[in-house]
């Protein structure tokens, strides 16, 4: 990875992702390509309350973003009866530091994941508030999870906690936009469905010399979707499966740059 650039559509810190590019040798560009707009004041309250009241069986929350939108509204403790389900160490880590309790469930793969957990495809528990999932998501998150629930037997509340709209192009560093065009950048992490319409709004399609690695099969997708080719799809947000992917992609082979092939569900 010496020498490589490599896009990293996100300002975050500590940035675990852009740290083990940049220790792998690469240059790693960083941009907030979107920008996070919460949900509806009276919405997360009231999911607040049913949280810290126990009325579910489970709570599933599939990014950190959610747990920052809920934590303005979420009084702890909560109680040890609501089972948590979460999507990724990241979120783990989240919800501890806000709540002091490790979630119940973690996925180290995408929110369709959670899917193949025997505790949430089995068939829920008789009583009614016992099959209560609330499900507290980004207003453009795949239906995938909360239909796969429903199917199972779940009664699904899903509350719209935040949205993603595309940043301003004078939020970008100076610059970019002619290194992108110039193919001066050699891959690019897309890190989300929102992040990565907004990569092509903001930059334009990627240039041909451009591997584009994205991270879970939902993102993979969306790329595909607008018809961007996809080099590589890390099967999990962690460092290490992010690093692989990458220089996956990067490797000439033409026997691993290779598409994915298209997920079985939207």
């Amino acid at each position: 990875m010496a020498g490589r650039v490599v896009l990293l559509p996100r300002v975050k810190e500590p940035d675990r992702i852009a740290s083990a590019l940049e220790r792998a040798g690469a240059k790693v560009l960083r941009a907030a390509v979107t920008r996070t707009v919460p949900g509806e004041t009276a919405a997360l309250e009231a999911t607040a309350r049913r949280i810290v009241a126990g009325e579910a069986a489970w709570l599933v929350l599939t990014s950190t973003r959610t747990v920052e939108a809920l934590a303005p509204y979420l009084h702890v403790p909560v109680p040890s009866a609501l089972q948590v389900a979460v999507v990724g160490p990241a979120t783990a880590r989240a919800w501890t530091e806000l709540t002091g309790a490790a979630p119940d469930l973690v996925s180290r793969g995408s929110a369709a994941a959670l899917l193949k957990e025997p505790v949430l495809v089995g068939p829920p528990p008789a009583p009614s508030a016992a099959k209560r999932v609330l499900l507290p998501a980004s207003a453009l998150a795949d239906p995938a999870l909360a239909d796969g629930l429903r199917q199972a037997g779940w009664e699904v509340e899903q509350v719209s906690a935040y949205t993603t709209v595309t940043a301003g192009a004078c939020d970008l560093p100076p610059g970019l936009d002619h290194s992108w065009a110039a193919g001066g950048v050699d891959a690019v992490v897309l890190t989300a469905p929102s992040s990565t319409r907004a990569v092509l709004e903001l930059l334009g399609p990627p240039p041909a010399t451009t591997r584009l690695v994205t991270i879970g099969a939902t993102t993979a997708a969306a790329a595909r979707e607008l018809g961007l080719p996809v080099a590589a799809v890390a099967p999990s947000p962690t460092p290490e499966g992010v690093l692989r992917a990458v220089i996956a992609a990067m490797t000439p082979d033409p026997a691993i740059f290779t598409t994915p092939p298209s997920r079985s569900t939207s």
